[in-house]
């Protein structure tokens, strides 16, 4: 059955009418309340840094295995809106929006990197069914798909079930998510430049964990892309 799509003349947020198309499908009211991330980055998470350090306080005392992250936005206000729409209120649609950001921010942040395929952050199987699909597989095909890259969601398999991370503070969400992921195709990601993608980062736990499987079945680099990541604060 083929999508339907019902925001083509109204904004996805605030359900205000579009006065002009929208490859992110929001009014110029909307596009302007979100924060872009731009330069003043911690240089490993990639999260919007807070004073002029190259690496916040996070990534300096936990080693993350993903060479880099990028995000495009800040997670709040419209992001939030955004995201909680895909993750939670089945707004399957939104992918292709949040695929839009993340092109852009490709090819701006990702310039002289290799990429060899391109992965989801994923789900169990009861994690999935529970909301219909992955939010992360369904914006990285579309991703993947506009800039000519190769997705698939065979090569990483989330074996256990874990609490929300966003309930847990920095280092609960370490031990929450250890030993979560398998690769199940090593033979895709031997000698290969992993691309993770995903909709929001907190700390880069999740994303060090699937790194460091991956870079055990000989992945040569593994990099994240996210279309939000959280504002820095002092982890407990």
């Amino acid at each position: 059955m083929a999508e339907i799509f019902v925001d083509k003349y109204n904004c996805i947020v605030c359900d205000g009418e579009l006065q002009e198309k929208s490859k992110y499908g929001l009014c110029e009211d909307c596009k302007n309340k979100l924060r872009i991330v731009g330069d003043k980055i911690c240089k490993k998470c990639g999260r919007l840094q807070l004073n002029e350090a190259d690496y916040c306080l996070t990534c300096k005392e936990h080693k993350r295995q993903f060479d880099f992250a990028r995000s495009c936005v800040v997670y709040d206000d419209v992001a939030k809106e955004i995201v909680r729409g895909i993750k939670f209120g089945g707004k399957k649609y939104f992918a292709k929006y949040i695929a839009n950001f993340l092109v852009e921010k490709y090819q701006s942040a990702f310039d002289g990197v290799d990429i060899d395929v391109v992965i989801p952050v994923p789900m169990t199987k009861k994690g999935k069914a529970a909301r219909g699909f992955n939010q992360s597989w369904e914006i990285a095909k579309r991703f993947a798909e506009t800039v000519g890259l190769t997705a698939d969601d065979k090569i990483v398999a989330k074996i256990k079930d874990t609490q929300e991370q966003a309930t847990l503070g920095g280092k609960e969400r370490e031990e929450n998510i250890l030993g979560a992921f398998e690769v199940k195709l090593q033979e895709a990601v031997e000698g290969k430049s992993v691309l993770i993608i995903d909709d929001v980062m907190t700390t880069g736990s999740t994303a060090s964990e699937i790194a460091r499987v991956l870079k055990e079945a000989k992945a040569k680099e593994v990099y994240l892309l996210t279309f939000a990541s959280t504002k820095y604060k002092v982890e407990k």
